[in-house]
């Protein structure tokens, strides 16, 4: 029992040196994955932008050709009142020289309209530009020091767990299940060295009893070792493991 709990306190050290590698392994590649996406997003709205534009380019297009037609059709209508030879003709004339005019009016007041919102839409596009360039600028920084710090990362974490194999096969399959699940909890630990009567997962003070069956478990001999073999803490669940096991007591002096 002394190898098994001793296995799975120096399970415990090597995952728990390993835990900042882990960390960064997880999150340096997500912080490179969301600046991809805002990159991807100024894009997005970059192109949408330039639709915006184009659009009301072609729409002032659309208005100044139109206001060519109509300046003729102004030209056409005076000539036409200038020949008009009854009142009637000449009322008429004049009428559609008066509507010519609020048309003609109507699109140059929209074509400068057209042209305000032009000026600002460019200068926003311009921001945009500005925008996505420093972005993709940083995005490639950022991502070409993660990737070399992932690098290092996996170098040093290979180092950490190193021998940790051989630990996960010196336990029991069903003790390995449990402490893996034990080990994806936040609040408290997987495996407890107990030192002083507490539990150093969950602070608790642990029965007197059980601290004494935790200091002799380590003498326990036997057949095949269960899950139910292995002491946990009351409070937490994690297992339970003396210090001696970990940090042997110094010989005598004498």
């Amino acid at each position: 029992m002394r190898e098994v709990l001793t296995a799975l306190a120096k399970l415990w050290k090597i995952d728990d040196a390993a835990k900042g590698y882990d960390e960064e392994l997880r999150t340096l590649p997500a912080k490179i994955e969301a600046m991809r996406r805002d990159v991807e997003m100024l894009e997005s709205l970059l192109a949408a932008e330039r639709t915006q534009v184009a659009e009301a380019e072609a729409l002032k297009a659309a208005r100044a050709e139109d206001l060519v037609e109509r300046r003729e059709a102004l030209g056409r209508a005076k000539s036409k009142a200038s020949r008009s030879r009854t009142l009637k003709e000449s009322d008429a004339a004049e009428r559609e020289v008066e509507a010519t005019r609020r048309t003609i009016a109507d699109r140059e007041r929209e074509i400068s309209t057209l042209e305000e919102t032009l000026t600002a839409k460019r200068a926003t596009l311009d921001e945009r530009e500005r925008q996505l360039g420093e972005a993709k600028s940083l995005a490639e920084e950022e991502a070409s020091a993660a990737e070399a710090r992932l690098a290092e990362v996996g170098v040093a974490r290979e180092q950490v767990v190193i021998g940790r194999d051989e630990l996960v096969a010196a336990l029991p399959r069903r003790v390995v299940k449990r402490y893996e699940k034990l080990r994806t909890r936040d609040r408290f630990l997987p495996v407890s060295i107990v030192r002083d009567s507490t539990c150093v997962s969950c602070r608790m003070t642990l029965p007197a009893q059980l601290c004494i069956e935790v200091k002799r478990s380590e003498s326990k001999t036997g057949g095949a070792l269960e899950l139910e073999d292995f002491l946990v803490c009351p409070q937490c669940h994690a297992f339970l493991v003396h210090v001696d096991l970990v940090e042997p007591p110094a010989p005598d002096a004498g």
